[in-house]
């Protein structure tokens, strides 16, 4: 009987707990809480591991204060495209989508054209390889594609291992919560890694790295037989432009763009004058804002107008 109400205690006990992250912690800004829901609501794991994680298709939900609605295919966009215009197709990550943005700079760019399209594939949580996979495998004859740009931010080089969450990290708003301030208590004492130290590790991992590259390789040789510019884009981290800790990363990319006839182009050239901290959804959320989405889509606007007929 002693141990019964031992145990029922405890269940209580994290019961409320539960309640109070929900119903107090939660204002719909916190990161990782709200990465949680997105994940839940937005999200599948793929039958293919390569491509990892895939959207649901016309769903939608509120994420950082901001709805983000996707279409039939799985595109951000409340429309859905034609079949006979022409497509620019923006591959990428969070920073892609638009986490946080209203007006993500793929959507900004497709309401500026006239005579295209402009597809916003972006995926929270995906790296290169699974952007590229997903593109073969589910979209690569949707559409008559004329530019491809792949944008690619500084964890693209993570080795991200997909596995089925279990009850308290799908469900369990207090377990997410904990979880994230433990993360930060064991980086603050140095036992994990800080945030630009585990980045530019991932560059190291060779083996990943070579990966990446064949999988870049491919999709360029299918752009350059099916007659399509393919670009990648730099998108750079957010958090001290102005003494930019990824220069040797950001190297490694250019360089082989450069070697393999591949345009490159780097946001970082109209992002590094502005106050880091204006361009982040929060402070504790650094990924772009509105205005930083605005700069990036004038930037990118001004590097590819000249492939547009």
């Amino acid at each position: 009987m002693k141990y019964f109400s031992l145990i029922l205690s405890i269940l209580i006990s994290i019961l409320f707990l539960e309640f109070f992250v929900r119903f107090y912690i939660d204002d719909g800004l916190n990161y990782e809480i709200e990465m949680m829901k997105y994940a839940n609501q937005l999200k599948i794991i793929s039958k293919n591991k390569d491509i990892g994680i895939e959207h649901k298709k016309n769903k939608k939900g509120i994420y950082m204060g901001v709805e983000l609605t996707l279409n039939s295919k799985g595109f951000r966009s409340n429309e859905e495209f034609k079949k006979n215009s022409k497509k620019i197709l923006m591959l990428g990550d969070s920073m892609t989508l638009g986490w946080g943005a209203r007006a993500p700079f793929p959507n900004i760019l497709n309401d500026k054209f006239i005579n295209y399209e402009v597809i916003n594939a972006g995926i929270g949580n995906t790296n290169t390889i699974m952007q590229i996979e997903n593109f073969f495998i589910n979209f690569k004859n949707e559409y008559d594609y004329k530019i491809i740009i792949l944008n690619f931010f500084i964890n693209d080089f993570e080795d991200i291992k997909i596995n089925k969450p279990n009850f308290f990290q799908r469900y369990s708003f207090l377990y997410t919560y904990v979880l994230n301030n433990l993360n930060t208590i064991l980086i603050k004492f140095e036992i994990n890694k800080k945030w630009d130290k585990f980045y530019s590790d991932s560059y190291k991992n060779e083996k990943i790295k070579e990966k990446v590259f064949k999988k870049i390789l491919k999709l360029k040789n299918y752009c350059d037989q099916n007659n399509i510019r393919l670009i990648i884009h730099n998108i750079p981290e957010l958090r001290d432009l102005k003494n930019y800790k990824f220069e040797n990363e950001t190297r490694i990319i250019k360089e082989f763009s450069n070697n393999n006839d591949i345009k490159f182009i780097n946001s970082h050239e109209a992002l590094i004058n502005y106050n880091e901290s204006d361009l982040w959804v929060t402070k504790a959320d650094s990924h772009a804002n509105d205005k930083a989405h605005k700069i990036i889509a004038e930037f990118v606007n001004s590097k590819v107008e000249e492939y547009l007929d």
